[in-house]
């Protein structure tokens, strides 16, 4: 069981209280059962508005307890125009940006009152970013490349207002630690607002 605690341990918040603690011991002696999850997250880089979309699969506990493996990756098309160096020439050009990261996940539903819930998810990532752009042979060429190192703590509130759909509101910051330059602010507030579906309620439903 200690084991099994551990890397949760490294994925909670630094202020995490005792009996934050105690009831991870509880709720992991309940039966797992498999977690499937797709999401989407607003941020901000270098200013502007973009949305980070995400895959996730793990287990899940007694319905408040997740944790399992996701990626991230930069779903806006973020450009800007840019010098290069090219056939002993500058010249300028379009480039984009990629992102995308993998990250541990760990999530825990804190506070559960008829249809209303609190969550504190965590993610700890790594991963690539880069400024692509395109060569005079017509070719995709990195312009600057670095490997990340992200950490993304939240907090969200939900309102279950049917058995196969939830209100659901969260806010945080993305912090992102780099191995070398990249020309992008990526240290930033994030938030989430939208719609979430119970799929498994729904497939549950489907086969009575």
């Amino acid at each position: 069981m200690r084991a099994r605690i551990l890397p949760l341990l490294l994925l909670l918040p630094l202020a995490a209280p005792a009996q934050l603690l105690d009831s991870l011991g509880h709720f992991l002696h309940l039966r797992p059962r498999w977690n499937l999850g797709v999401d989407t997250r607003g941020s901000f880089i270098s200013n502007r508005g973009v949305t980070v979309a995400g895959v996730r699969v793990g287990l899940e506990h007694g319905g408040r307890l997740r944790y399992g493996l996701g990626y991230q990756f930069l779903l806006t098309q973020v450009e800007q125009d840019r010098a290069v160096w090219e056939a002993g020439a500058e010249r300028v050009v379009p480039t984009r940006l990629r992102l995308g990261y993998v990250a541990p996940y760990f999530s825990y539903t804190f506070l559960q009152r008829r249809r209303w819930s609190m969550a504190i998810p965590v993610q700890v990532g790594v991963g690539r970013g880069s400024l692509m752009f395109e060569d005079l042979a017509g070719d995709r060429q990195p312009l600057q490349r670095t490997t990340l190192w992200v950490y993304e703590p939240l907090m969200t509130v939900q309102y279950r207002f049917w058995r196969y759909a939830a209100f659901q509101l969260g806010w945080g910051y993305r912090l992102v630690a780099r191995s070398k330059g990249l020309d992008e602010q990526l240290t930033a507030p994030i938030y989430q607002l939208g719609l979430r579906l119970f799929t498994r309620e729904v497939m549950e439903d489907l086969r009575r």
